[in-house]
Protein backbone atom coordinates (compact mmCIF):
# COMPACT_ATOMS: atom_id res chain seq x y z
CA UNK A 1 0.00 0.00 0.00
CA UNK A 2 3.17 2.46 1.00
CA UNK A 3 5.29 3.37 -1.97
CA UNK A 4 5.88 6.00 -4.21
CA UNK A 5 6.14 4.05 -7.43
CA UNK A 6 2.43 2.67 -6.83
CA UNK A 7 1.68 6.78 -5.92
CA UNK A 8 2.93 7.37 -9.08
CA UNK A 9 1.31 5.47 -11.51
CA UNK A 10 -2.02 5.81 -10.25
CA UNK A 11 -1.95 9.69 -10.01
CA UNK A 12 -0.64 9.25 -13.87
CA UNK A 13 -3.68 7.49 -14.65
CA UNK A 14 -6.48 10.30 -12.55
CA UNK A 15 -6.58 7.96 -9.41
CA UNK A 16 -7.06 8.96 -5.92
CA UNK A 17 -4.07 8.97 -3.87
CA UNK A 18 -3.31 9.38 -0.20
CA UNK A 19 -0.47 11.47 1.11
CA UNK A 20 0.53 11.48 5.02
CA UNK A 21 2.26 14.38 6.07
CA UNK A 22 4.86 14.47 9.14
CA UNK A 23 4.00 14.00 13.25
CA UNK A 24 5.87 16.63 13.52
CA UNK A 25 3.35 19.11 11.64
CA UNK A 26 0.10 18.75 11.15
CA UNK A 27 0.00 15.07 10.94
CA UNK A 28 -2.85 14.73 8.95
CA UNK A 29 -3.68 13.03 5.78
CA UNK A 30 -4.91 14.03 2.10
CA UNK A 31 -6.97 12.21 -0.42
CA UNK A 32 -5.28 13.68 -3.60
CA UNK A 33 -6.70 13.40 -7.37
CA UNK A 34 -5.00 15.46 -10.34
CA UNK A 35 -7.71 17.88 -11.16
CA UNK A 36 -7.70 17.34 -14.43
CA UNK A 37 -9.15 14.36 -14.34
CA UNK A 38 -11.80 15.13 -12.04
CA UNK A 39 -15.52 13.81 -12.54
CA UNK A 40 -19.02 14.34 -11.08
CA UNK A 41 -18.55 10.73 -9.33
CA UNK A 42 -14.74 11.21 -8.04
CA UNK A 43 -15.99 14.72 -6.60
CA UNK A 44 -18.69 12.84 -4.53
CA UNK A 45 -16.15 10.26 -3.41
CA UNK A 46 -14.01 13.07 -2.00
CA UNK A 47 -16.85 14.97 -0.34
CA UNK A 48 -18.52 11.58 1.57
CA UNK A 49 -15.27 9.92 2.17
CA UNK A 50 -12.97 12.26 3.30
CA UNK A 51 -14.98 15.01 4.28
CA UNK A 52 -12.55 18.17 4.94
CA UNK A 53 -12.26 21.60 3.40
CA UNK A 54 -12.33 20.83 -0.50
CA UNK A 55 -9.06 22.67 -1.95
CA UNK A 56 -7.82 22.38 -5.14
CA UNK A 57 -3.61 22.89 -5.54
CA UNK A 58 -2.38 24.93 -7.73
CA UNK A 59 0.97 26.61 -8.99
CA UNK A 60 2.34 30.13 -9.16
CA UNK A 61 1.79 30.52 -12.47
CA UNK A 62 -1.97 29.29 -12.39
CA UNK A 63 -2.56 32.19 -10.10
CA UNK A 64 -0.81 34.73 -12.29
CA UNK A 65 -2.65 33.83 -14.94
CA UNK A 66 -5.96 33.59 -13.58
CA UNK A 67 -5.88 36.43 -11.44
CA UNK A 68 -6.34 34.76 -8.63
CA UNK A 69 -5.48 37.33 -5.25
CA UNK A 70 -4.56 36.79 -1.97
CA UNK A 71 -6.59 38.11 0.98
CA UNK A 72 -4.28 37.51 3.78
CA UNK A 73 -1.16 35.01 3.86
CA UNK A 74 0.64 34.18 7.45
CA UNK A 75 4.44 33.19 6.78
CA UNK A 76 4.97 29.62 6.13
CA UNK A 77 0.58 29.08 5.97
CA UNK A 78 -1.30 27.60 3.14
CA UNK A 79 -1.67 30.81 0.74
CA UNK A 80 -5.53 30.52 0.20
CA UNK A 81 -6.63 32.81 -2.99
CA UNK A 82 -10.14 33.99 -3.20
CA UNK A 83 -12.68 30.93 -3.08
CA UNK A 84 -13.93 30.48 -6.70
CA UNK A 85 -17.02 28.93 -9.39
CA UNK A 86 -16.62 28.38 -13.27
CA UNK A 87 -18.85 30.51 -14.92
CA UNK A 88 -21.10 28.12 -15.88
CA UNK A 89 -21.73 26.61 -12.74
CA UNK A 90 -25.28 27.60 -10.75
CA UNK A 91 -25.24 27.23 -7.26
CA UNK A 92 -21.47 25.72 -7.53
CA UNK A 93 -21.99 23.60 -4.59
CA UNK A 94 -23.44 20.17 -6.32
CA UNK A 95 -20.35 17.71 -7.12
CA UNK A 96 -21.02 18.32 -10.71
CA UNK A 97 -20.42 21.82 -10.60
CA UNK A 98 -17.02 21.18 -8.10
CA UNK A 99 -15.48 18.89 -10.25
CA UNK A 100 -16.35 21.74 -13.37
CA UNK A 101 -14.23 24.33 -11.31
CA UNK A 102 -11.51 21.78 -10.45
CA UNK A 103 -11.17 20.47 -14.02
CA UNK A 104 -11.27 24.08 -15.60
CA UNK A 105 -7.99 25.29 -12.94
CA UNK A 106 -6.28 22.52 -14.62
CA UNK A 107 -7.24 23.87 -18.19
CA UNK A 108 -4.49 25.73 -19.30
CA UNK A 109 -6.39 27.53 -21.62
CA UNK A 110 -8.71 29.10 -19.08
CA UNK A 111 -8.94 32.43 -18.55
CA UNK A 112 -9.65 34.73 -15.23
CA UNK A 113 -12.80 35.56 -17.13
CA UNK A 114 -13.93 31.96 -16.62
CA UNK A 115 -14.27 31.92 -13.32
CA UNK A 116 -16.69 33.73 -10.91
CA UNK A 117 -15.51 35.03 -7.09
CA UNK A 118 -16.30 34.16 -4.46
CA UNK A 119 -17.17 30.51 -5.23
CA UNK A 120 -17.28 27.26 -3.70
CA UNK A 121 -13.72 25.75 -4.67
CA UNK A 122 -10.50 26.69 -2.13
CA UNK A 123 -7.65 26.99 -4.59
CA UNK A 124 -4.29 26.81 -2.51
CA UNK A 125 -0.91 28.25 -4.44
CA UNK A 126 2.14 25.92 -4.15
CA UNK A 127 5.28 27.09 -2.75
CA UNK A 128 7.38 27.77 -5.80
CA UNK A 129 10.27 25.69 -4.20
CA UNK A 130 7.84 22.79 -3.84
CA UNK A 131 8.24 20.41 -0.67
CA UNK A 132 11.70 21.13 -0.66
CA UNK A 133 10.71 25.01 0.72
CA UNK A 134 7.86 23.94 2.42
CA UNK A 135 6.76 20.26 3.48
CA UNK A 136 2.57 20.48 3.15
CA UNK A 137 0.21 18.82 1.34
CA UNK A 138 -0.33 21.63 -1.07
CA UNK A 139 3.54 21.69 -2.13
CA UNK A 140 3.07 17.64 -2.11
CA UNK A 141 0.06 17.36 -4.28
CA UNK A 142 1.71 20.12 -6.89
CA UNK A 143 4.91 17.73 -7.00
CA UNK A 144 3.52 14.94 -7.25
CA UNK A 145 1.22 16.25 -10.35
CA UNK A 146 4.96 17.29 -11.78
CA UNK A 147 7.01 14.01 -11.24
CA UNK A 148 3.82 12.13 -13.30
CA UNK A 149 3.89 14.66 -15.77
CA UNK A 150 0.83 16.25 -15.56
CA UNK A 151 -0.90 19.89 -15.14
CA UNK A 152 0.19 21.49 -11.61
CA UNK A 153 -3.42 21.16 -9.98
CA UNK A 154 -5.23 18.70 -7.62
CA UNK A 155 -7.68 18.45 -6.12
CA UNK A 156 -6.97 17.53 -2.30
CA UNK A 157 -9.10 17.16 0.55
CA UNK A 158 -8.24 16.57 4.49
CA UNK A 159 -9.58 12.80 5.70
CA UNK A 160 -12.20 12.91 8.80
CA UNK A 161 -13.10 9.61 10.55
CA UNK A 162 -16.90 9.43 11.65
CA UNK A 163 -16.33 11.70 14.57
CA UNK A 164 -14.26 14.64 12.53
CA UNK A 165 -10.90 13.83 13.51
CA UNK A 166 -8.59 14.64 11.39
CA UNK A 167 -5.78 12.45 13.04
CA UNK A 168 -7.22 9.06 13.12
CA UNK A 169 -4.03 6.85 10.90
CA UNK A 170 -5.95 3.55 11.32
CA UNK A 171 -9.53 5.11 10.14
CA UNK A 172 -7.39 6.49 6.81
CA UNK A 173 -5.20 3.08 6.42
CA UNK A 174 -9.17 1.06 6.16
CA UNK A 175 -10.16 3.88 4.35
CA UNK A 176 -7.02 2.94 1.82
CA UNK A 177 -7.54 -1.00 2.01
CA UNK A 178 -11.07 -0.15 1.58
CA UNK A 179 -11.16 0.92 -1.90
CA UNK A 180 -7.62 -0.02 -2.68
CA UNK A 181 -5.69 3.69 -3.02
CA UNK A 182 -2.34 3.77 -2.88
CA UNK A 183 -0.23 5.70 0.17
CA UNK A 184 2.85 7.98 0.39
CA UNK A 185 4.20 10.56 2.89
CA UNK A 186 5.27 14.48 1.61
CA UNK A 187 8.65 13.04 3.29
CA UNK A 188 9.15 10.09 0.67
CA UNK A 189 8.11 12.82 -1.98
CA UNK A 190 10.44 14.79 -0.79
CA UNK A 191 13.20 11.72 -1.14
CA UNK A 192 12.14 11.20 -4.74
CA UNK A 193 12.65 15.00 -5.28
CA UNK A 194 15.94 15.35 -3.96
CA UNK A 195 17.14 11.80 -5.26
CA UNK A 196 16.05 12.79 -9.07
CA UNK A 197 16.18 16.42 -8.97
CA UNK A 198 19.86 18.33 -8.89
CA UNK A 199 19.67 20.61 -6.24
CA UNK A 200 23.36 22.37 -6.44
CA UNK A 201 24.78 24.09 -8.94
CA UNK A 202 28.26 25.11 -9.64
CA UNK A 203 29.28 28.84 -8.59
CA UNK A 204 32.97 29.51 -9.27
CA UNK A 205 35.70 27.47 -9.85
CA UNK A 206 39.59 28.31 -8.66
CA UNK A 207 43.33 27.25 -8.10
CA UNK A 208 43.54 26.59 -4.24
CA UNK A 209 47.27 26.73 -3.35
CA UNK A 210 47.36 25.73 0.57
CA UNK A 211 49.97 24.75 3.23
CA UNK A 212 49.10 20.93 2.18
CA UNK A 213 49.38 21.41 -1.44
CA UNK A 214 48.00 23.05 -4.34
CA UNK A 215 44.25 21.87 -5.12
CA UNK A 216 41.46 22.86 -7.25
CA UNK A 217 38.56 24.81 -5.00
CA UNK A 218 34.98 24.68 -6.32
CA UNK A 219 31.80 26.69 -4.97
CA UNK A 220 27.99 25.30 -4.95
CA UNK A 221 24.83 26.35 -3.83
CA UNK A 222 21.57 25.37 -3.26
CA UNK A 223 19.05 27.16 -4.82
CA UNK A 224 16.48 26.15 -2.17
CA UNK A 225 18.12 26.44 0.89
CA UNK A 226 20.66 28.97 -0.39
CA UNK A 227 23.51 27.19 1.51
CA UNK A 228 26.98 26.98 -0.25
CA UNK A 229 29.32 24.18 -0.15
CA UNK A 230 33.08 24.02 -0.50
CA UNK A 231 34.14 20.97 -2.60
CA UNK A 232 38.67 20.50 -3.06
CA UNK A 233 40.25 18.38 -5.67
CA UNK A 234 43.45 17.01 -6.47
CA UNK A 235 45.39 19.30 -9.27
CA UNK A 236 44.93 15.88 -11.12
CA UNK A 237 41.54 14.07 -11.07
CA UNK A 238 40.08 11.15 -12.90
CA UNK A 239 36.52 10.67 -11.50
CA UNK A 240 36.79 6.97 -13.87
CA UNK A 241 38.66 5.60 -11.30
CA UNK A 242 37.73 5.20 -7.58
CA UNK A 243 38.04 8.73 -5.59
CA UNK A 244 38.82 8.94 -2.03
CA UNK A 245 36.30 11.24 -0.40
CA UNK A 246 35.73 12.95 2.83
CA UNK A 247 32.41 14.39 3.21
CA UNK A 248 32.84 16.91 6.24
CA UNK A 249 29.91 19.06 8.08
CA UNK A 250 31.35 22.29 8.50
CA UNK A 251 32.14 22.90 12.14
CA UNK A 252 33.43 26.54 12.83
CA UNK A 253 33.94 25.86 16.90
CA UNK A 254 36.61 22.70 15.82
CA UNK A 255 37.54 23.73 11.97
CA UNK A 256 38.46 27.65 12.34
CA UNK A 257 39.07 27.65 16.28
CA UNK A 258 40.70 24.27 16.66
CA UNK A 259 38.27 23.31 19.79
CA UNK A 260 39.31 20.57 21.96
CA UNK A 261 35.32 19.62 22.40
CA UNK A 262 35.00 17.39 19.21
CA UNK A 263 37.22 15.57 16.61
CA UNK A 264 36.40 17.43 13.66
CA UNK A 265 39.52 19.62 13.53
CA UNK A 266 41.18 16.10 13.73
CA UNK A 267 39.15 14.63 10.37
CA UNK A 268 39.22 17.88 8.48
CA UNK A 269 43.48 18.16 8.67
CA UNK A 270 43.88 14.44 8.32
CA UNK A 271 42.31 14.25 5.31
CA UNK A 272 44.07 17.26 3.58
CA UNK A 273 47.55 15.46 4.18
CA UNK A 274 45.69 12.67 3.17
CA UNK A 275 44.78 14.28 -0.16
CA UNK A 276 48.64 15.58 -0.46
CA UNK A 277 50.11 12.01 -0.19
CA UNK A 278 47.74 10.53 -1.88
CA UNK A 279 46.30 11.14 -5.89
CA UNK A 280 42.47 10.93 -7.08
CA UNK A 281 40.59 12.98 -3.99
CA UNK A 282 37.45 14.91 -3.07
CA UNK A 283 36.58 16.88 -0.10
CA UNK A 284 33.24 17.61 0.07
CA UNK A 285 32.66 20.57 2.65
CA UNK A 286 28.99 21.14 3.42
CA UNK A 287 27.05 23.80 5.18
CA UNK A 288 25.73 21.86 7.90
CA UNK A 289 26.40 23.15 11.34
CA UNK A 290 26.24 21.43 14.02
CA UNK A 291 24.71 18.37 12.66
CA UNK A 292 22.34 20.46 10.97
CA UNK A 293 20.98 22.67 13.95
CA UNK A 294 23.08 25.62 13.37
CA UNK A 295 26.05 27.64 15.11
CA UNK A 296 23.59 29.15 17.75
CA UNK A 297 22.13 26.04 18.80
CA UNK A 298 25.60 24.22 18.74
CA UNK A 299 26.57 26.17 21.49
CA UNK A 300 23.49 26.04 23.50
CA UNK A 301 23.78 22.19 23.08
CA UNK A 302 27.70 22.83 24.65
CA UNK A 303 26.27 24.57 27.84
CA UNK A 304 23.86 21.46 28.56
CA UNK A 305 27.03 19.29 27.52
CA UNK A 306 28.56 21.00 30.28
CA UNK A 307 25.47 20.27 32.85
CA UNK A 308 26.33 16.75 32.03
CA UNK A 309 24.15 16.32 28.98
CA UNK A 310 25.64 13.79 26.18
CA UNK A 311 25.77 15.30 22.93
CA UNK A 312 22.54 14.01 21.30
CA UNK A 313 20.97 14.75 24.48
CA UNK A 314 21.69 18.22 24.27
CA UNK A 315 20.43 18.43 20.70
CA UNK A 316 16.87 16.48 22.35
CA UNK A 317 16.42 18.64 24.87
CA UNK A 318 16.52 21.54 22.33
CA UNK A 319 14.06 20.11 20.26
CA UNK A 320 16.22 18.20 17.49
CA UNK A 321 16.76 15.06 16.13
CA UNK A 322 20.06 13.79 17.43
CA UNK A 323 21.73 14.61 13.71
CA UNK A 324 19.39 16.55 10.99
CA UNK A 325 22.16 16.09 8.54
CA UNK A 326 21.53 14.73 4.78
CA UNK A 327 24.10 13.99 1.86
CA UNK A 328 21.80 14.87 -0.99
CA UNK A 329 23.63 17.77 -1.76
CA UNK A 330 27.03 16.06 -1.73
CA UNK A 331 25.38 13.10 -4.22
CA UNK A 332 24.25 15.69 -6.35
CA UNK A 333 28.08 17.10 -6.14
CA UNK A 334 29.47 13.29 -7.05
CA UNK A 335 27.16 13.18 -10.22
CA UNK A 336 28.21 16.66 -11.27
CA UNK A 337 31.87 15.29 -10.95
CA UNK A 338 30.91 12.17 -12.72
CA UNK A 339 31.86 10.40 -9.40
CA UNK A 340 30.35 6.82 -9.31
CA UNK A 341 32.90 4.47 -7.11
CA UNK A 342 34.50 6.13 -3.99
CA UNK A 343 37.00 5.01 -0.95
CA UNK A 344 35.15 6.94 2.31
CA UNK A 345 36.98 8.69 4.73
CA UNK A 346 34.88 8.19 7.84
CA UNK A 347 33.60 6.67 11.09
CA UNK A 348 30.07 7.04 10.92
CA UNK A 349 28.32 4.09 9.46
CA UNK A 350 24.89 6.18 8.88
CA UNK A 351 26.95 8.18 6.56
CA UNK A 352 28.26 5.02 4.70
CA UNK A 353 24.08 4.00 4.55
CA UNK A 354 22.90 6.79 3.27
CA UNK A 355 25.23 6.97 0.06
CA UNK A 356 24.67 3.50 -0.41
CA UNK A 357 20.99 3.81 -0.39
CA UNK A 358 21.60 6.80 -3.22
CA UNK A 359 23.35 4.36 -5.26
CA UNK A 360 27.15 5.23 -4.61
CA UNK A 361 29.65 2.68 -4.53
CA UNK A 362 31.57 2.75 -1.58
CA UNK A 363 34.36 0.25 -1.77
CA UNK A 364 36.52 0.78 1.42
CA UNK A 365 36.45 2.84 4.70
CA UNK A 366 39.35 5.39 5.05
CA UNK A 367 39.80 5.19 8.80
CA UNK A 368 40.73 8.41 10.49
CA UNK A 369 43.06 8.62 13.79
CA UNK A 370 41.71 10.63 16.55
CA UNK A 371 43.37 11.85 19.87
CA UNK A 372 41.31 11.48 22.96
CA UNK A 373 41.50 14.36 25.61
CA UNK A 374 39.52 14.83 28.46
CA UNK A 375 37.72 17.49 26.99
CA UNK A 376 36.13 15.59 23.45
CA UNK A 377 36.31 11.87 25.93
CA UNK A 378 32.52 11.98 26.31
CA UNK A 379 31.32 13.20 23.28
CA UNK A 380 34.20 10.10 21.03
CA UNK A 381 32.05 7.49 23.93
CA UNK A 382 29.07 8.88 22.90
CA UNK A 383 29.46 8.58 19.13
CA UNK A 384 31.10 5.06 19.73
CA UNK A 385 28.51 4.02 22.13
CA UNK A 386 25.02 5.60 20.80
CA UNK A 387 26.29 5.31 16.74
CA UNK A 388 28.63 2.93 16.22
CA UNK A 389 31.46 4.56 14.70
CA UNK A 390 33.99 3.06 14.24
CA UNK A 391 36.82 5.48 15.41
CA UNK A 392 40.33 4.50 15.42
CA UNK A 393 41.68 6.19 18.59
CA UNK A 394 45.33 7.16 18.47
CA UNK A 395 46.99 7.28 21.95
CA UNK A 396 50.25 6.99 23.08
CA UNK A 397 51.23 3.25 22.54
CA UNK A 398 50.15 4.00 18.95
CA UNK A 399 46.29 2.73 17.14
CA UNK A 400 44.00 1.23 18.91
CA UNK A 401 40.08 0.50 18.47
CA UNK A 402 38.77 1.92 20.88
Amino acid sequence: MYGLKNVIESFKNGEFVIVFDSQNREDEADLILPAQFSTPDKISFVLNHAKGMFCVAIDKEIQRRLNLYVPYNTKNSCTFTVTVDHKDTKTGITAKERSKTSKELANPNATASDFKIPGHVNPVVAHEGGVLARKGHTEAAVELCRISELFPAAVMIEILDEKGDSHNKEYVKNLAKRFSIPITTIDEIEKYILLNRPTVQKEAEAEFPTQYGKFKIFAFKNYFSQKEHAVLINQTFNPSQPVNVRIHSSCKTGDVFHSLRCDCHQQLEFFLQFMAENKNCMLIYLDQEGRGIGFANKIKAYALQEQGFDTYEANNLLGFDDDLRDYFDALHILRFFGVKRINLATSNPEKVSFLQDLGIEILKRISIPIVINPYNRKYIHSKILKKKHEILIKGEDGFENF
